[in-house]
């Protein structure tokens, strides 16, 4: 049994050895503290000895502190501070002080006495204010457990709604990333097919072929390769150029593609489909008109684990952030939260998108780093 699983665990097993713990720390703690000593009016304080009588009492004020705690977390808690209902919480504890009180005086003004007497033992100081004493063990001390066992119990609640809360972003990222992957433009999907047809037609049999071969390792990688947390820089950066060779097929001498990589790639990792959803936007802003001459440049540079992309581009036409996009930015900001930085100017005629992650051997990140800067995207500059 580790750390975490006695203390965060649900297993029925683990429940009773930690309350188990928690009560046993507490019983020490007050017979040291408070019982371990007979006291008279305030100012008089005479330590008890140590014996069987003293065991018996100090079990029966544990009781009333054990009573009144689980009353209070277990029926309490739920009904009354969780829903937020605090005007009958305050006077349901203030009932509960009163039971206490009460409870407390009749155990050491009745039980206490019938006790030393069966056992013939007599307590070191024979206190005079009975009520004194069942206020200082009773009333002042059951809220001391009563609030560290609130605290515990508020904490674990908080670290499971955080816990549930990441649980249900991993579940929307995962769901979002099949929605991207369903989200690939079907234009872009038929026209590489029907250019494959045209160039099978022309009877450019390795052309087609090849052209082929990328549609298929394009979908290969959406489909399966990007269902992994983390893939090789390597797979998403050759999704990428196979995209660009099949638009270039496509357009022919009316696009433009300049692509260049720098730095050790076979090493680093990646969350799938991070890169690729920008370049993929990026060919929306040609539209679907006849273009003159339509341009790219990317640039990407991996050193010391951070991946940087310059991607520069033409456009002819205004165009809001698309969906995946947006998909693409929300993983970016789950996963490398607090380590990338995304800028994007937007000109008359050109745009220009400026990214950089730091990444980590297996593709996660270990500590933030002192850089977190996003700029809307797609605003005019």
């Amino acid at each position: 049994m580790n750390g975490y699983s006695f203390i965060f665990s649900e297993k029925k097993y683990h429940r009773p050895c930690r309350h188990l713990v928690f009560w046993l720390l507490w019983a020490l703690y007050f017979s040291l503290s408070f019982f371990h000593y007979q006291q008279a009016g305030v100012e008089k304080v005479e330590f008890e000895a140590w014996s069987f009588p003293f065991f018996i009492k100090a079990i029966l004020v544990l009781l009333i502190h054990v009573s009144a705690c689980y009353f209070f977390i277990e029926y309490l808690m739920p009904k009354y501070l969780f829903p937020s209902r605090y005007a009958f919480l305050a006077i349901c504890i203030l009932i509960l002080s009163v039971l206490i009180l009460i409870i407390s005086y009749f155990v050491h003004s009745t039980v206490f006495p019938l006790i030393d007497a069966i056992f013939h033992h007599q307590p070191a100081l024979i206190s005079q204010n009975i009520w004194w004493t069942s206020i200082s063990s009773g009333l002042l001390s059951a809220p001391k457990v009563i609030c560290a066992a609130t605290a515990v119990k508020l904490l674990k609640r908080w670290w499971f709604k955080q816990k549930e809360k990441e649980e249900l972003e991993k579940e929307k990222l995962i769901a979002d990333l099949q929605l991207l992957k369903a989200q690939m433009h079907p234009d872009f999907l038929f026209s590489s097919l029907n250019n494959i047809t045209c160039l099978t037609q022309q009877k450019n049999i390795g052309k087609a072929s090849k052209s082929l071969l990328m549609l298929a390792d394009i979908l290969s990688y959406m489909l399966y390769d990007s269902d992994n947390a983390f893939v090789p820089l390597g797979k998403e950066i050759k999704t990428i150029k196979d995209y660009l060779a099949l638009e270039k097929t496509k357009l022919g001498e009316q696009l433009e593609i300049d692509v260049a990589i720098r730095g050790e790639i076979d090493s680093t990792k990646i969350v799938p489909l991070l890169l690729f959803p920008f370049i993929e936007n990026s060919f929306a802003f040609f539209g679907n008109t006849q273009l003159e001459r339509a341009w790219i440049n990317l640039e990407l540079q991996i050193e010391n684990m951070q991946l940087t992309m310059r991607l520069i581009h033409g456009k002819t036409m205004e165009l809001e952030t698309g969906p995946s996009l947006e998909k693409a930015l929300k993983r970016l900001e789950f996963f490398y939260a607090g380590n990338y930085e995304l800028k994007t100017t937007v000109e008359p005629e050109i745009m220009m998108t400026h990214l950089r992650v730091s990444l980590h051997e297996n593709g996660q990140q270990s500590q933030p780093n002192r850089y977190t800067k996003k700029e809307s995207l797609y605003a005019a500059s």
